[in-house]
């Protein structure tokens, strides 16, 4: 994570009214652009994306990218990191076929229109009942 904030004090925008960055309102859309054009010309630009992305910034312009590609950067980041500490990128796990007496075994019975087993019928059930308690079909830890 980057800690030394220095590039700071070279940024375009300093002394500016930090509201410039922060869009609201009608002119939403205007405010954007216009922050956007200060970004465009700033030496540190790289530095202040880079620290947004990293410290999870959620609003305003920072490095001439909006909220919304501030997400799709932080998204593509943090699964780019668990990729590179859980396993070479080069060797993917083969994918496992479905299960009998599981949902993926449920739905591979749906999907190939076979006759539905009773552990998978089960496991289909147990399931929807989870989703319908919890909010979600997946086991508890």
């Amino acid at each position: 994570m980057i800690r030394n904030l220095a590039w700071l004090q070279h940024a375009a925008c300093a002394g500016m009214d930090v509201r410039a960055f922060f869009s609201s309102g009608h002119h939403a859309r205007a405010q954007v652009n216009e922050a956007r054009r200060v970004c465009a010309t700033c030496p540190v630009q790289t530095q202040c994306a880079a620290w947004a992305i990293e410290t999870g910034e959620r609003w305003g312009v920072w490095g001439g990218m909006s909220q919304k590609q501030l997400r799709e950067k932080r998204r593509r980041f943090t699964s780019r990191a668990k990729t590179s500490t859980t396993a070479p990128s080069s060797r993917k796990r083969k994918r496992q076929p479905a299960k009998c007496g599981t949902r993926s075994g449920y739905q591979k019975h749906l999907r190939e229109k076979t006759e539905i087993c009773g552990p998978c019928r089960q496991a289909n059930t147990d399931a929807d009942n989870r989703l319908r308690r919890t909010g979600t079909t997946k086991a508890s830890v």
